[in-house]
């Protein structure tokens, strides 16, 4: 089976926990689209388990995004302040002294070869992944945000899945949503939000996996 889940922000336990939930096997295959590490102190070991396994394939967040310009061969000024700002202290500590050189230069790497976005196909139905938002720019499909959602498909012919913003602010917009409610994924014409609020400091926070082949939502 095919799965999408993004915006795990270190939640080891949920991480855990929804593997354990979707019985992930090597049979299996699962998309991350980003904002793996940060907010949460277990980042980057979420990260050594997806660079070590085959079958999970991830797409570069934001917050990669800005490890990479901190701490990269290509690092820009001021970009650890942003990093830190946006709750990359706990990632930045683990990578400069938590690891060896050899190991940080190994994850560095493996981070700056990941896509920004990735066009699948399931049963015959196209999606196309992202983290941010449909644009002619890598900076768009990983900092851009689809708000206010779209009322016609973006890509017809094609369903996006992207991570980034949380489903509660896109929810809103959905009439008759619940904003006391757990948060959930979100649906407009041809576009899937998934990024369901972890790393963000509320009880009504999940993780969220979607299933491809016939939709089916998970959280944990």
């Amino acid at each position: 089976m095919t799965y999408c889940i993004s915006d795990i922000h270190g939640e080891i336990l949920k991480w855990k926990d929804m593997l354990e939930l979707i019985q992930f096997s090597d049979e299996d295959t699962l998309y991350v689209l980003g904002d793996v590490i940060d907010r949460n102190p277990h980042g980057i070991e979420i990260l050594r388990e997806i660079m070590q396994r085959s079958n999970i394939h991830m797409i570069v967040g934001n917050h990669e995004d800005m490890m990479l310009k901190t701490l990269g061969r290509h690092n820009e000024y001021n970009a650890r302040r942003l990093w830190q700002q946006n709750g990359g202290g706990s990632t930045y500590r683990e990578m400069v002294y938590g690891i060896t050189p050899e190991e940080r230069d190994q994850i560095l790497q493996y981070v700056a070869g990941l896509p920004d976005y990735l066009e699948i196909e399931v049963n015959g139905q196209s999606f196309y992944l992202m983290h941010g938002n449909v644009g002619s720019t890598r900076v768009e499909r990983i900092w851009d945000r689809p708000d206010p959602p779209p009322d016609v498909p973006p890509m017809p012919g094609t369903t996006i899945i992207c991570g980034h913003t949380c489903t509660f602010f896109l929810n809103l917009y959905t009439e008759g949503y619940d904003e006391n409610g757990p948060f959930e994924i979100f649906h407009a014409p041809g576009l899937i939000g998934i990024d369901c609020g972890c790393g963000n400091e509320t009880d009504l926070r999940r993780l969220a996996c979607l299933r491809l082949e016939d939709m089916h939502e998970f959280y944990v």
